[in-house]
């Protein structure tokens, strides 16, 4: 929180360094940082003043669809979303139209969904977007590009 306590995740020794990348957060959590400088002075540091506190909400990756079909099937797949807690499928009968859920998936670790009982010959579109459960609620990625694919 940004009034919470503060740990030191990096000292960064180069002054020319203005940069800091910090690969190790969860998707949908927000973190708080704070900066100062130091110099060294007959073997002791000395310290700036703390920066303005920023934060920043790590979003989950969009996900990345194909899509193939069988006679009245599409089978939809993904990439995996790292940290996703699952996944929602959509589909609709235009790339404009009005888009339906037809799947949630509650694991992060399933990447397919198999729709089935559809017309033949017709052409679908699909889009996912992946979740995150964090402290009870969904936080969700950006859609997928939209694809489509005619059934057999």
């Amino acid at each position: 929180s940004k009034d919470g306590k503060y740990s030191k995740v990096k000292t960064i020794t180069d002054g020319k360094t203005l940069r800091f990348d910090d690969a190790k957060l969860e998707a949908g959590k927000t973190y708080y940082y704070k900066v100062r400088a130091y110099k060294t002075v007959n073997n002791k540091k000395v310290y700036s003043d703390y920066s303005s506190v920023v934060s920043t909400t790590l979003k989950l990756s969009k996900p990345s669809v194909t899509l193939s079909s069988a006679y009245r099937k599409v089978y939809v797949k993904w990439k995996k979303v790292n940290d996703a807690s699952g996944y929602e499928v959509y589909r609709a009968s235009s790339k404009t139209g009005k888009y339906s859920k037809v799947k949630t998936i509650t694991k992060g670790s399933t990447l397919s969904y198999t729709n089935s009982n559809l017309a033949s010959k017709k052409k679908y579109y699909y889009k996912v977007r992946a979740f995150k459960v964090v402290s009870g609620k969904k936080v969700y990625s950006s859609y997928s590009d939209i694809k489509n694919i005619k059934t057999k």
